[in-house]
């Protein structure tokens, strides 16, 4: 018995490892040459992984490409944590929480997080997928939101929900802009408007106990 369980392991961990590959390839591809050339011939290739493996674990682009940007959710939401843990406990927590959320909207992973959705416009079950992934985001958001501002949130939950909602639109907003390049106000404008937002929201709820509506 604990001779099959060892030679499993490794087993295990290839697939792991392919699986991790195959995703990590996904996301570039996407990234670089948007979601109509992104194929899974493409990302095999890319990978270093064999035609065969890659049908075994994704046998459609659709189940290729939803596993992906769940990885890419996943990873994110962990570095984000993380870095949280990092902030000087002597810096703007409010400052160091809206400049980490904007990181979350630059770069690769945000390039390939729009390519889906744009395709899952019209793809049904890619626009499922997407869906559940998307609304998972906002949960695990809302989570950290109230980590940070435990006290604010539950005096007014739906005020801070909205706030939230606000912020991931503006900035969304922003990134977006910034995907074909032309003469755009800078992005550090949006940040500083936004904090300043925040920042007046909590101290009405420091001021009277909760948000004033």
């Amino acid at each position: 018995m604990t001779t099959g369980l060892a030679a499993r392991r490794p087993t295990q961990a290839r697939a792991v490892a392919t699986r991790t590959a195959l995703l990590d390839a996904a996301l570039e591809t996407l990234a670089e040459k948007g979601y109509a050339a992104t194929t899974t011939i493409e990302t095999a290739q890319r990978a270093g992984v064999s035609r065969g493996a890659q049908l075994h674990h994704f046998p459609t682009k659709a189940q290729l490409l939803t596993a992906a940007v769940d990885h890419l959710l996943v990873r994110r939401m962990e570095e984000f944590r993380d870095a949280l843990t990092r902030v000087d406990p002597s810096a703007d927590l409010l400052d160091a929480a809206l400049d980490l959320l904007w990181s979350m909207f630059q770069g690769p992973g945000f390039v390939a997080w729009i390519e889906l959705w744009i395709a899952a416009r019209t793809d049904p079950e890619l626009a499922a997928a997407v869906i559940a992934m998307d609304e998972r985001f906002t949960v695990e958001s809302r989570a950290l939101f109230l980590e940070l501002f435990p006290a604010q949130v539950e005096a007014d939950a739906t005020l801070y929900d909205i706030g939230r909602d606000f912020a991931f639109a503006v900035m969304e907003g922003v990134a977006l802009q910034r995907l074909v390049p032309r003469g755009q106000r800078p992005a550090s404008d949006y940040l500083d408007a936004l904090k300043q937002m925040f920042r007046l929201l909590l101290a009405q709820a420091d001021d009277t106990g909760g948000p004033t509506s």
